[in-house]
C-alpha cells in the first residue's frame, strides 16, 4: 500500500494555464489569457529550518543582488510594442493597445456577433493562433486550457465571451503598464516595467538556487517530480495518464507476500486508487492530462507548504505523508466490508461416561482401594 499512501501526482497556477498568445509575446500577457503585471514580490517569511540532513550552505552562497541591467544594453521592448507602434513615436496609446489585442477577438468572432461561443474560443488552441512543435503543449492539452479561460472570461456566466468582457480585461493590462496616467505607454514605461520583472525573475532563481543546495523543495521541483510519476505511468507514451494505467498503483496482486505486509485486497486497494484517479480527473474524460496532473501538483504543494515559505521541508513532506496515510487508512475502512461475528461453535454431545464401581466405605471417593 506504500504506493497508495505517498503523495500521489499532480499543475495549474493562472500563469502557467495561459494561452500561446497569436503573433504577439509580452513578457507575460497574450490575449485571450492577458494578466496584468505580476506586482512586486513581498519579502518571503523566514525560511523553516533546512531538513537536519541537508548541511547548511556555506558563507559564499548568500544571494547576491541581482546585476541591474546595463546601461550600454538597453532592456529588450516586447515584441507587440514594435507591432503597434509602427511609426516609431516610442509609444502606444490605449485606442492603439486595444485594437491590437481585440484582433485575435475579432478572428476568432466567425458571425460577427460581438460574442465568443465556447465552440468559437477553443479554436484559439488551434493554428494559427497556437503553433503545435515539438516540447509544446498537445492540441488536446491547449483545448483545456482554452476551456478553463474562458470559464475566467465568462465574468457574466452566460455562457459567451461577449467583447466588452474581453476589452475590460485589455484596459486592465494597459492600466498596469500605464504608469503615469497618461493613457499612454511609452518606451521608458515599459522598460522600467520589463527590468523589474526581470530582476524579480532573478532574485526568485537564486533564491531557488540556494534553498535547493539547502535540501529544500520549490514548487516547480515539486511539479517536476510529480510528472515524472506520471511519465512512468504513461505506459503508451500517449501523455497521459489511463484508469488501467493508474491503477498500477494499486500494487501487487493478491498473495502470501501481500499478506504478509498486511495489504488490503487488491480489490480494495484499486477502489482507493480510483477515487484518487476521480479526485484528480476534473474534466473527467477518464484520462489525466498535464493540465490536470499539474493543476493537482499545485494545489497539493500549497497545502503540503505550512509554513508559506514557498518551499517544502523535511518536516512538511512527513506530515503530509501522515495525512495522506490517515486519509487512506479511514478510505479503506469505510470501503472494507465488515466482520461478520464468528457463531460460536455448537457444543460437542454428551458423551456417556463408563459407569465406575462404588467406592468401599471409609475412602475418600475416586480414591484407589487400599489408600489410606
Amino acid at each position: 500500500m506504500s504506493c497508495l499512501l505517498r503523495p500521489v501526482v499532480v499543475i495549474a497556477a493562472a500563469a502557467i494555464l495561459a494561452l500561446p498568445a497569436a503573433a504577439q509575446t509580452p513578457p507575460t500577457q497574450g490575449w485571450p489569457a492577458n494578466r496584468p503585471p505580476a506586482a512586486p514580490a513581498q519579502s518571503p517569511a523566514p525560511a523553516a529550518s533546512p531538513p537536519a540532513a541537508a548541511p547548511a550552505p556555506p558563507a559564499s552562497t548568500a544571494l547576491p543582488a541581482p546585476p541591474a541591467p546595463s546601461a550600454s544594453a538597453p532592456v529588450p521592448l516586447p515584441t507587440w510594442f514594435h507591432e503597434i507602434d509602427t511609426e516609431k513615436k516610442g509609444e502606444v496609446s490605449r485606442a492603439d493597445f486595444l485594437k491590437y489585442r481585440m484582433r485575435t477577438f475579432s478572428e476568432l468572432d466567425v458571425n460577427k456577433d460581438g460574442k465568443l461561443t465556447l465552440e468559437e474560443f477553443v479554436k484559439v488552441a488551434e493554428p494559427p493562433f497556437s503553433r503545435d512543435g515539438p516540447n509544446l503543449p498537445s492540441l488536446e492539452e491547449r483545448r483545456t486550457r482554452a476551456r478553463t479561460e474562458f470559464q475566467n472570461l465568462d465574468t457574466n456566466r452566460d455562457g459567451f465571451v461577449e467583447r466588452a468582457e474581453a476589452e475590460a480585461l485589455v484596459h486592465a493590462e494597459f492600466n498596469q503598464y500605464d504608469t503615469d496616467r497618461d493613457n499612454k505607454i511609452t518606451e521608458p514605461e515599459l522598460r522600467l516595467i520589463v527590468a523589474n520583472s526581470l530582476r524579480r525573475e532573478e532574485q526568485a532563481r537564486r533564491e531557488v538556487e540556494a534553498r535547493r543546495r539547502q535540501g529544500l523543495v520549490a514548487i516547480n521541483d515539486f511539479i517536476d517530480m510529480q510528472l515524472r510519476s506520471a511519465d512512468q505511468l504513461d505506459k503508451n507514451n500517449d501523455g497521459k495518464v489511463s484508469q488501467a494505467e493508474y491503477a498500477a498503483l494499486a500494487g501487487p496482486a493478491d498473495g502470501p507476500q501481500t499478506q504478509a505486509q498486511g495489504l488490503p485486497p487488491l480489490e480494495l486497494r484499486r477502489k482507493v486508487a480510483m477515487m484518487k484517479f476521480a479526485e484528480i480527473d476534473t474534466n473527467k474524460d477518464g484520462f489525466l492530462d498535464r493540465v490536470e496532473l499539474t493543476a493537482f501538483a499545485v494545489n497539493q504543494f500549497l497545502h503540503m507548504d505550512l509554513n508559506k515559505d514557498r518551499f517544502i521541508n523535511d518536516e512538511e513532506f512527513k506530515k503530509a505523508a501522515d495525512a495522506e496515510q490517515n486519509k487512506v487508512r479511514a478510505i479503506v475502512q469505510t470501503l472494507a466490508p465488515a466482520q461478520q461475528p464468528r457463531p460460536a461453535p455448537a457444543p460437542a454431545p454428551a458423551q456417556p461416561r463408563p459407569a465406575q464401581p462404588a467406592a468401599p466405605q471409609g475412602l475418600a471417593p475416586g480414591l484407589p482401594q487400599g489408600t489410606r
